[in-house]
């Protein structure tokens, strides 16, 4: 079963790189974060819906069904939440501080993954579920799933977009001529006197004249 899970799941990742690329890399990066929360939220219910058995209801077997949702939406969410998030942290990074920009975002990412493994497992304890011996307890999953998955990520998530600039991703999030950065120099400081003018010129003389410096390299 991993194996044509794991084809179809990078069938679908291609084809979510195409459809961003050609049509939410248009949008701005608030519709694009909103749209993902709200599909991400809405395609748990696919979960919710093989608990309960539904998909057999109707003639579905689990196996489809789990691939529908696992390879096919778990994927193209990633996506979006990538490519977008991605775009979004390169455009925020101070110039010349992409690194530690990029640092930052995955230790907070790794630190929440983590904060939200232990939430869960405690959550799990909490409702009186039992995963594991010959008296497994299931009856409060759905309910987990509708909460967990559905009502808080919506509710938490939608309203944080609104946090973020709504322009469009080919625009700038900062601009960083005003803030004062440029390659790490402000744009604005002290005015450059004619003896740093005429120091700077005699410098680039000097390179000039250097037999030891090839002429593309000055």
């Amino acid at each position: 079963a991993s194996l044509p899970l794991g084809i179809v799941g990078s069938v679908v990742n291609f084809l979510g790189v195409i459809i961003y690329q050609n049509t939410l890399s248009k949008w701005t990066f608030r519709t694009v974060l909103i749209f993902a929360t709200v599909f991400g939220c809405l395609a748990s219910i696919i979960d919710v819906i093989i608990i309960m058995r539904w998909n057999i209801a109707i003639g579905i077997p689990d196996k489809v069904f789990f691939l529908l949702g696992n390879a096919v939406v778990e994927n193209l969410l990633g996506v979006m939440w990538g490519v977008a998030s991605s775009a979004m942290f390169a455009k925020i990074a101070p110039p010349g501080m992409e690194s530690a920009v990029f640092a930052y975002t995955v230790g907070i990412s790794n630190y929440c993954n983590m904060v939200s493994s232990l939430l869960g497992s405690g959550i799990i304890q909490w409702s009186g579920m039992k995963t594991i011996g010959d008296d497994c307890n299931f009856e409060a999953l759905p309910y987990l799933i509708v909460i967990c998955q559905i009502l808080v990520p919506m509710l938490v998530g939608i309203p944080s977009c609104f946090l973020i600039p709504n322009v469009l991703q080919t625009e700038h999030l900062i601009d960083w001529d005003k803030e004062g950065w440029y390659e790490g120099i402000p744009t604005e400081g002290p005015e450059i006197s004619e003896h740093d003018v005429h120091v700077s010129n005699d410098d680039k003389d000097e390179e000039a004249d250097d037999p030891r410096l090839e002429s593309h390299l000055i």
